[in-house]
């Protein structure tokens, strides 16, 4: 059996080749991806409602996307399934619905599109299955368009080491995380009507986004096994925390503790018990100032749990919290370049609530990003520890 800090060095390498995958993606695809997008955002006046049609891990793959939506374009409001203010449809909207779904028979997601195709909306299906029900659903539909991205799915059925490393649909839901949040620069340019077909800024980005993937690949194993050996050996509950699109990355790595039968909660969820002696709170922030990853870690040491932080700023609050404790190797970096960690470090300084700054906001999501890639690869670490199959985390699927 290989060592944790070997099956980690394989998993993220496995995912840097996904990465790296979308810049072979057909640029005219790119293209009326893109397009079809911008022409639906550019402005005239109107507001414009974009759903999020996914579940489960995909939806949070696609909602970190409806936030840059969202905070760049100020006519555009996002919603999703699991928003109750604002889920149902209305036929004097412009109403444009973003599907993703790997495998293409996720039920509620087909369901709403055909929702939004009854009241005479768009339609844009991203999905690895081109005989899927979701295909079928968006093909030929006047208002709609399709983009496949090749990638494994939890309804594939191979028994490679892939599905070891990367086992359900993580493959395809990083690779949507990455597409939408590359893609974005070039529909930015088609809503201000300065795209050049070229896919130059998407391209870039995502040539930033594998350099960013390849500097996880290089965290130090020493360090990693001491933390690997500190979260799985343990019998108490896993509590998850984050906010933002930090609490993206943080519901999606909790769902994954769920796959690998332990008992897991995302720490904002209204049922998350209160910290006991043999629990582990993980808060994945950034910056490391996040305010409730704060009042959670100060929380979790009163209570007796264990603290195991995802963060990026050496130099924050709780990291000095850690500090203090005597548990600054509980603590993991996620690496980045320089001069992105650099602008993280003044980060959320003085805050007392999860309002980000501008740049926060606005920003690329490296850190998230790089986090996503350093806890799926901790799945396939845990999966390897606990002796579970792919099989298995399946039959514990929803």
């Amino acid at each position: 059996m290989a060592s944790p800090s070997e099956t980690f060095d394989k998993a993220t390498k496995l995912q840097c080749q996904f990465i790296e995958k979308l810049s072979r993606l057909d640029r005219e695809n790119v293209n009326l991806f893109a397009g079809s997008l911008a022409s639906f955002l550019a402005g005239d006046g109107r507001n414009k409602f974009v759903y999020g049609l996914a579940a489960g891990r995909s939806a949070l793959s696609l909602y970190s996307f409806l936030q840059l939506l969202h905070n760049h374009l100020d006519n555009v409001f996002p919603c999703t399934l699991e928003d109750p203010v604002q889920k149902h449809f209305l036929t004097n909207r412009n109403n444009l619905g973003i599907a993703v779904s790997g495998s293409g028979e996720t039920p509620a997601v087909n369901k709403y599109i055909e929702d939004i195709k009854n009241q005479g909306g768009e339609i844009r299906l991203i999905t690895a299955n081109e005989n899927g029900t979701a295909y079928r659903l968006v093909d030929g539909y006047d208002k709609g368009s399709i983009l496949v991205i090749e990638g494994k799915t939890k309804y594939d059925t191979d028994h490679t080491l892939t599905s070891k490393l990367s086992p359900m649909g993580t493959e395809f839901e990083l690779e949507v995380m990455a597409f939408l949040n590359a893609v974005f620069t070039e529909i930015l340019s088609g809503v201000e009507g300065t795209c050049d077909g070229s896919c130059r800024d998407y391209l870039s980005v995502v040539q930033d986004f594998a350099d960013h993937c390849h500097l996880v690949a290089r965290m130090d194993p020493v360090r990693l096994e001491r933390w690997f050996g500190r979260l799985f050996p343990r019998s108490g509950r896993y509590i998850i925390g984050g906010v933002g699109r930090s609490g993206l990355v943080a519901r999606a790595f909790e769902m994954r503790f769920t796959h690998l039968n332990k008992t897991s909660y995302w720490d904002r969820d209204f049922n998350t018990p209160s910290f006991q002696i043999g629990d582990v709170y993980i808060p994945i922030t950034g910056s490391g100032n996040t305010y409730e990853c704060l009042q959670g870690t100060k929380s979790a040491f009163k209570n007796g749990a264990d603290v195991m932080p995802i963060t990026l700023n050496n130099d924050s609050r709780l990291v000095e919290i850690m500090e203090v404790k005597g548990r600054s190797d509980d603590v993991v970096f996620i690496p980045v370049k320089q001069e992105f960690a650099d602008i993280f470090h003044n980060d959320g300084e003085g805050t007392t609530s999860s309002l980000a700054s501008d740049y926060s906001r606005l920003r690329y999501p490296i850190f998230e990003l790089n986090a996503t890639i350093f806890t799926n690869s901790v799945v396939a670490v845990g999966a390897e520890f606990l002796g579970i199959e792919e099989s298995g985390m399946k039959r514990l699927h929803a």
